[in-house]
């Protein structure tokens, strides 16, 4: 289960949407500003007489799949004193036992037909609500009714039994602890200034451990009997079946639940005004990060007509704009912040929020406090600029078209995501043919002066609270409030003049290319894929799909990468990527560039890792010319801007300079450097090492990279007609330089420690420990081998969440990853992570491995066998139908000289799994004798281990 805190301190709040999507179609909207604000016409939404309300949807996208959720009206806020953090603490319940389904059967069930505990079946708690959802295959009714019967389970018939109550106080507790650490000790101090004089000061979800541990059945149960009830909830089913049956289902399940006859009152907790500015300094000795944000809070409006979708135009060009502002702040060479926002949305319940926030370099509060203020009071005092609105409103009209594009194609969870919020806050949910043609009505009509206003509606002296977060160090000074009053002044005060919008209206490519000749053409009909090679040995891989409407996604790569740098100039080599995108490519810098391409849907990025180089990204089907242009350009026209890299510096030193603060930093630092056995490759970031980057030899480095496109494959998946783009390919593509250069990857010599290495950790002042055992070894690479080896991951994933979570209440989870490398040398690795109390290392240490003696003595249950096999199915019937999947699948087929018809017979793989086949795999990769084990406890634990 994950537990969802609305609010968390210098991250941008989420704004309602203005771009719900499902099928409609686009009509001139012509409505009244007064008029009701459409309603998707394709959702049927409902109330039943006991006050239950219904949202249903027909979706294919996934095929053969819907996503069921359950919201209930009700989170922590309306926890009485001794109740806090038991609204989450009964979601948890809800997983351990209902009237049709004893202690864990729930899990068992769902995932016996395939569906994966936490990606397709979880539910979270926030202040306000409590949502709960499950995603279940539609190819059986009785997979469809069982998925009702759940729902209906969790909104009135928990089992709440004593012994699994007391099972589950340790799971709550390990989730609290893993929570824990220098943003929530901050949080803490922070929340009563926030929220001063109100109710959620004091209800953060997930509560009071001493409640947690101690809290009696009655008083658990009681938080049950009196939030959840028909009256408070609401069910949404979106996806690939039969509205009528589905309608069905809701009447057989929720009709006839009885309504409350003295039900308790639903309080709406509000949240005081203040006249004068509040502040909230917090510091920690493990804070990573310094952050100011200045919140703004204001009163919900409601969004209900013509007029006020409009006021959401608005308010999002003036965010758009103002961010775009911000972003072009980080690019100077000295900028004021790492980064910043703008942001307006509901921050709880009963309170909205305008945020203006930044991630600043220590030291730097007053300088970032001071270019966020003075950015707020350049808009208020001169406005943005007919340029910048013109391009606001091409990008959010774009998006809208993209929308109405993919309305047949859009994710059922996403739909089910917009009923769930119109359902708690009355979010607005027009279908994307009526959102389309809303903002063409109302966009036009929108001029710079109703944009400006908001700043002088948004930026006030009452009901403003400044946060800052800090590190407590020696040589960080944190201003207080009179300095940080100081700088309002300073920047209230002070001349400042009109933003200037610079905007290069040159074309990309002046001189376009001459085409080249396709030398090879094939095609594969079976699979759909057709295969170029261009004169300059150019590789062109073509997958035309119909799974998206308005995506087209490509990756291009040749072996090679970083690899081929000696050791003085790695780093250099490690950040040359990143700095050619921050640099910008031909005549355009970064920010031009982001301009020019302002009303396109394209996005390309360079890559550089250990052995290979490439470029990857996506874009809209109208807009595949400006992909290759700007795939030709990165290859041959990289910017040289040394103003972008000492930017990119000021802002990595920034980012680097307390990362180590953290004991999970500590910790995975410390796995990094054993793994490689301290290779300088396998260093982590550090002051020192951003030292070692020389900008002249990463450029060249990066340029001598793409110097040589001969031997460079591309991938192209997506909706285009592949006789359509040989035109660009050839231009483009085949216009990319190629010297016949015979080079491969070098082997840079990093390789596992032999035997057991086990290292302790001690950082951090939680209460808490992390423990990660990583095995590794020689790896025979093959299909069958990589199979295998994510197959026992999978197995082990659901075993040891079974045992160390359920059966012991000793973790929150247990994560298994494993992977298996074939260049630059064949090895495998299998990583076992999980967070615990200190005092429980040993235990669930010893549990892990006894597990693994049974797993390699006797083998796997069936059921877990089958539960994977199920999923596994499941899994590759929804990635069949995606992109992304196809990508990478016919990347990594080409990479390893398999054949590409190895991606439609996975199903072999799947038929021929085993008990004995896992069993196997645990023999052969588990090496009790080889492993890495590393783990965190906190530094008094050091203090009393050596006796002080």
């Amino acid at each position: 289960m994950r537990l969802l805190v609305f609010m968390l301190l210098g991250l941008l709040l989420s704004s309602r949407s203005v771009f719900p999507q499902s099928p409609d179609h686009v009509q001139p909207a012509n409505l009244d500003m007064q008029d009701p604000l459409p309603v998707n016409p394709d959702v049927t939404l409902g109330e039943f007489e006991n006050g239950l309300k219904y949202y249903v949807q027909v979706n294919r996208k996934p095929e053969n799949r819907a996503t069921l959720w359950l919201a209930v009206n009700a989170g922590s806020v309306l926890e009485d004193e001794n109740q806090r953090g038991l609204a989450h603490f009964v979601e948890h319940m809800a997983f351990n036992g209902t009237k049709h389904f004893e202690k864990q059967a729930l899990i068992d069930y769902l995932e016996s037909i395939g569906m994966q505990f936490g990606p397709e079946i979880n539910a979270f708690t926030s202040f306000d609500e409590t949502v709960y959802f499950l995603n279940v295959p539609t190819d059986s009714s009785s997979y469809m009714e069982t998925g009702f019967q759940i729902l209906e389970d969790w909104a009135h018939a928990l089992s709440l039994e004593p012994q699994e109550i007391d099972r589950e106080r340790g799971v709550v507790i390990e989730e609290w602890r893993l929570g824990r650490g220098a943003q929530e000790r901050m949080l803490d101090e922070q929340l009563p200034v926030l929220f001063r004089d109100s109710r959620y000061a004091e209800r953060l979800p997930i509560g009071k451990k001493n409640i947690i541990e101690s809290a009696d059945y009655g008083t658990i149960r009681k938080f049950y009997r009196d939030w959840y009830r028909p009256g408070l909830i609401g069910v949404v089913a979106v996806g690939d079946f039969d509205r009528d049956y589905i309608m069905e289902l809701l009447n057989r399940h929720f009709a006839s639940l009885p309504a409350r006859k003295t039900p308790r009152e639903r309080t709406l907790y509000p949240v005081p005004d203040h006249e004068e500015a509040l502040f909230a300094i917090a510091t920690d000795k493990e804070a990573s990060r310094t952050r100011v944000s200045i919140y703004f809070k204001s009163e919900p409006k409601p969004v209900e007509t013509v007029s006020d979708y409009r006021v959401l135009l608005v308010e999002n060009l003036y965010n758009h704009m103002l961010n775009k502002r911000l972003k072009e702040l980080t690019k100077q060479t000295d900028p004021p912040f790492l980064y910043a926002y703008s942001g307006k949305g509901q921050f709880v319940r009963t309170k909205e929020v305008y945020l203006l926030g930044s991630v600043v370099k220590e030291n730097s509060v007053e300088r970032g406090l001071e270019a966020l203020l003075t950015e707020a009071l350049r808009v208020k005092r001169h406005g943005f600029t007919a340029s910048e609105l013109e391009r606001a409103k091409r990008e959010i009209l774009r998006s809208e078209e993209q929308a109405y594009k993919e309305r047949d194609k859009t994710q059922s969870r996403r739909l089910a995501r917009h009923y769930v919020s119109h359902f708690l806050s009355n979010d607005p949910i027009p279908g994307p043919g009526q959102s389309l043609a809303l903002a063409r009505q109302l966009l036009p009509d929108i001029q710079l002066q109703h944009v400006n206003a908001l700043a002088g509606q948004w930026i006030t002296e009452d009901n403003r609270v400044v946060m800052v977060n800090a590190p407590e160090k020696q040589d960080v000074a944190v201003p207080d409030e009179s300095r940080l009053s100081a700088v309002f002044k300073k920047a209230t005060e002070k001349a400042i003049g009109p933003w200037q919008d610079n905007v290069r209206l040159e074309p990309l490519i002046a001189d376009v290319p001459p085409k080249t000749d396709i030398m090879d053409k094939s095609s594969n009909a079976e699979l759909g894929v057709t295969e170029l090679e261009l004169a300059n040995g150019v590789k062109v891989v073509l997958k035309p799909t119909d799974f998206k409407n308005d995506q087209v996604l490509f990756d291009g790569y040749s072996f090679g990468g970083h690899s081929l740098t000696d050791s003085q100039e790695y780093v250099s080599a490690l950040a040359a990527a990143s700095i050619i995108q921050e640099s910008g490519v031909g005549k355009f810098s970064s920010i031009e560039l982001e301009k020019k391409l302002s009303d396109k849907v394209v996005s390309v990025s360079p890559y550089i890792n250990t052995t290979l180089e490439g470029i990857r990204g996506s874009a809209s089907p109208q807009d595949m010319k400006t992909l290759f242009q700007l795939i030709y350009l990165y290859m041959t026209a990289p910017r040289k801007d040394a103003e972008a890299f000492e930017s990119f510096m000021s802002r990595m030193k920034g980012y680097i300079e307390n990362r180590s603060a953290r004991p999970e930093t500590a910790f995975m630092d410390t796995l990094q450097v054993t793994l490689g056995q301290h290779h300088p490759r396998s260093r982590p970031w550090t002051l020192e090492r951003l030292k070692e980057i020389d900008y002249t030899t990463a450029f060249d480095f990066y340029q001598q990279r793409y110097a040589d496109a001969g031997d460079f494959t591309f991938f192209f998946v997506g909706n285009f007609d592949p006789d359509s783009l040989d035109p660009l390919i050839q231009t483009y593509l085949g216009a990319l330089p190629s010297t016949d250069r015979s080079e491969s990857w070098q082997d840079p010599g990093i390789r596992p420690p032999d035997g057991i290495v086990e290292k302790s950790v001690y950082k951090g002042v939680e209460p808490k420990s992390l423990v990660r055992v990583v095995f590794t070894g020689a790896f025979e690479d093959s299909r069958q081998n990589r199979y295998a080896l994510n197959s026992l991951a999978s197995v082990m994933r659901i075993k040891l969440r079974e045992v160390m979570r359920e059966d012991m209440g000793g973790t929150y989870g247990v994560q298994v990853r494993s992977g298996a490398e074939r260049y630059p040398n064949p090895e495998y690795s299998l990583h076992i992570m999980f967070g615990c109390a200190p005092q429980r290392v040993e235990e669930l240490v010893r549990t892990l491995f006894a597990q693994i003696d049974s797993l390699q003595a006797q083998g796997p249950a069936v059921e877990t066998v089958s539960k994977v096999r199920k999923s596994q199915q499941r899994e590759y019937e929804v990635n069949l139908k995606e992109n992304r999947f196809w990508l990478s699948q016919l990347k990594s087929r080409q990479m390893y000289n398999q054949k590409f018809k190895q991606i439609t017979s996975y199903p072999d793989l799947y038929d021929k799994l085993s008990v004995e086949m896992i069993q196997d795999a645990a023999q052969c990769y588990i090496k009790q004798d080889q492993y890495v084990k590393v783990v965190l406890y906190p530094e008094k634990t050091a203090a009393r281990t050596s006796g002080q």
